[in-house]
């Protein structure tokens, strides 16, 4: 632990000293990388101790700089954590996230205050992205030991840097978010909360937005805008599309801004009649978590990592996913349900290739993009694709091999073709 603390000592940077009102950061880029501990570990810098529990400075990856690494799907339990010992009153805390960072709707992290939870669940699921927690006055006196806690076993964060701010006496007025995307189907509504991190404002803080954009209240008080605001975007025809606007919080003179993007698709995806497509489902990026119908033509392969943030083709169908086309673009759609997964996969049913579909399921990232999990299977929208017509001819007739668009193909190479012997025709893959 002495050379851990030496080593720390001797790479860490900071910006300020504990009495400023800038900030202190802590960046994780000029720490050596350390090893993961099943123990918590500590080390002590400029008066803030810091400890870690399955959690350790990473290397950055391809050169990439080096980074706090919160380890939930290594770490069960206790989950995996770091600790902030400060030696001056702290009014919140702020961590950037990575290039790297998982973007999954359910990556989430608690947040503590000695015993007392502030924040549970938080989503830090956007990459080179400041998140803010802020601290309640009863619990930013000096000595407090703040924890960021995995809330889930199922992903691991990674994190730039940290800034700690200290307590002053100048009004301020802040959003714990700078940024708030939204992505709904035709007329759907989806609502975020924003926390606002309010210190010696005398009035009541006022919300003013677009049409689409709605509160509950239009002015909160100080208390209330600290428990959270809950922001609604309803998408309509004017909306369809991508959409930019604002939402401006105001007290005393000071404002905070909080930039929206929005998608609404030209299908509500609430029933089978109207489900969203594939271009949809990218364009909503998995912002929207919900249950969604969904169409699309099933290719031919299994699914691969995104690339450019949409899925890849693997080199041979999968009996665990499919791909969902609309020209070049593809989305990935698990199938994990036993009902669906024996009805859809086209490993025992290579006649389903090229068939278009309806499915319904959460609309979640899958193999790094934008797609399908707990996919529960509707109904076919077209007939199996051959590709070519069944004629008649005798059992000693030579076989010949086609592709998916009826091309007869001399020596097929690994992949999916209609056989034809005779009369009887059918779909085959070949490795």
């Amino acid at each position: 632990m002495k050379k851990l603390l030496l080593t720390l000592l001797g790479t860490i940077a900071l910006t300020s000293t504990a009495n400023a009102v800038e900030p202190i950061t802590a960046d994780f880029s000029t720490w050596e990388t350390t090893t993961i501990s099943t123990t918590e570990t500590t080390a002590t810098v400029d008066g803030v101790k810091y400890g870690f529990l399955g959690a350790n400075i990473n290397k950055g990856y391809n050169d990439a700089p080096n980074y706090l690494f919160i380890q939930g799907k290594k770490q069960k339990e206790p989950k995996a954590y770091v600790t902030f010992t400060l030696p001056f009153d702290c009014s919140k805390i702020v961590l950037t996230t990575t290039a790297g960072n998982s973007t999954n709707n359910r990556n989430t992290v608690d947040f503590y205050a000695g015993e007392t939870a502030i924040e549970q669940g938080k989503a830090v699921n956007k990459q080179n992205v400041e998140f803010t927690f802020s601290v309640p006055s009863e619990n930013a006196s000096a000595g407090t030991v703040y924890k960021i806690q995995t809330a889930t076993t199922q992903y691991n964060q990674q994190i730039a840097s940290i800034k700690f701010y200290p307590v002053t006496n100048d009004p301020s007025l802040e959003a714990d978010t700078k940024e708030l995307a939204f992505a709904v189907g035709m007329n759907g509504k989806q609502t975020k909360t924003v926390k606002l991190l309010a210190a010696n404002l005398t009035d009541v803080i006022t919300v003013s937005s677009t049409s689409n954009i709605t509160t509950e209240k239009a002015s909160y008080t100080v208390e209330e805008a600290s428990e959270g605001i809950d922001i609604t975007f309803t998408g309509n025809k004017d909306s369809e599309g991508e959409s930019n606007s604002t939402i401006t919080f105001s007290c005393n003179g000071i404002t905070a801004e909080v930039s929206v993007t929005a998608y609404t698709a030209s299908a509500s995806g609430e029933t089978e009649t109207d489900p969203l497509t594939v271009s949809d489902v990218l364009a909503m990026n998995s912002i929207n978590g919900n249950v969604f119908y969904v169409k699309g033509v099933i290719g031919d392969k299994g699914c691969k990592n995104a690339l450019n943030g949409m899925v890849t083709e693997a080199d041979a169908p999968s009996a665990s996913n499919l791909i969902f086309k609309e020209g070049e673009k593809m989305i990935g759609v698990g199938l994990s349900i036993a009902e669906t997964k024996a009805e859809l996969n086209i490993v025992d049913n290579p006649q389903n290739i090229g068939r278009e579909v309806i499915v319904k399921g959460n609309l979640e990232n899958y193999f790094g993009g934008p797609g399908v999990k707990q996919t529960e299977f509707v109904k076919y929208l077209s007939e199996p694709v051959s590709g070519i017509e069944e004629v008649g001819a005798d059992e000693n007739a030579p076989v010949e091999y086609f592709n998916l668009q009826g091309v007869r193909v001399a020596n097929p190479s690994a992949g999916i073709y209609v056989r034809r012997q005779g009369s009887k025709v059918e779909k085959v893959y070949i490795k």
